[in-house]
């Protein structure tokens, strides 16, 4: 047992084989009364689709070998050694697979119309005429078999996908950035963090340009856009490499600025937005 396969055993089957059954379900939430301490109102999140968990009791966060120190009280080392050796049967947590592939070959492209990818607009908040501002509605194929989703074009040439039921998008890859002259950047880690923030507030094209990284492996690509602009706004996912980035450049460069306090408690902004009524 490694870090890298601990934290891919599912949380909520843990949780369930320690005798603890979610009280509520929000989308992706799970709420818990807290593993930690006695309470009447379940105030312990685990998001099934990133397989972490926060507690909003104490502010603490993370993946399941941070659930498992705090639980048991021992080192990353003792959590490992007991899962190695636990008699538990875990089910690995399942996730959508972000994969670029350079199998997919993009057919057409136009206006979002299909009421499936509309549908999926509504379940995440967005509105059509909010997404049509800097998404399409892309046809694919991929193994002779044909698809369509929720594209955004990236700086490269390639799509980035998304529809209800998995991650994808074309090759080659890249960040996606809409110019429009202006002196300030918006920076997202995903497409929907950024719809989501353009249906919070629908003028920040007329002052801002936007930025949507599409991997966070893409960050260190920020450093071209630092000297172009006066601010840049990073809305990055709550989660270790989202804060790890962001901190990283706030310490760094004056101009960027860590944006993601309203949020505190969502894995992303999307989830943040989801949920406001």
């Amino acid at each position: 047992m490694n870090c890298q396969k601990a934290k891919k055993i599912d949380m909520v089957s843990y949780l369930k084989k320690l005798g603890f059954e979610p009280q509520k379900t929000r989308g992706y939430d799970k709420w818990y009364i807290s593993p930690f301490r006695g309470e009447k109102i379940a105030s312990f999140k685990i998001n099934t689709n990133k397989n972490c968990w926060y507690d909003y009791g104490t502010g603490s966060r993370g993946t399941i070998i941070d659930f498992l120190q705090k639980f048991y009280r021992c080192s990353i080392s003792e959590v490992l050694q007991k899962l190695s050796s636990d008699t538990f049967s875990f089910h690995q947590q399942p996730s959508f697979k972000h994969i670029y592939d350079t199998k997919i070959h993009i057919t057409s492209v136009f206006d979002i119309q299909h009421l499936g990818l509309i549908d999926y607009l509504n379940q995440r908040r967005i509105p059509l005429k909010i997404a049509r501002k800097i998404c399409k509605e892309v046809h694919y194929s991929n193994h002779s078999k044909e698809y369509f989703s929720i594209g955004i074009e990236n700086i490269s040439g390639g799509y980035d996908l998304r529809n209800k039921y998995f991650k994808s998008g074309s090759s080659p890859k890249d960040i996606s950035i809409i110019q429009n002259g202006h002196n300030s950047l918006v920076v997202t880690e995903g497409m929907f963090d950024m719809l989501s923030l353009m249906s919070l507030d629908s003028s920040i094209l007329q002052k801002a340009d936007l930025l949507i990284l599409n991997s966070c492996s893409f960050a260190s690509k920020l450093n071209a856009y630092t000297d172009k602009y006066n601010i840049i706004n990073l809305y990055l996912d709550q989660d270790e490499t989202g804060r790890t980035i962001t901190e990283k450049f706030v310490t760094k460069e004056l101009n960027y600025h860590d944006c993601s306090s309203f949020y505190q408690g969502y894995n992303d902004l999307n989830e943040w937005w989801v949920e406001q009524k």
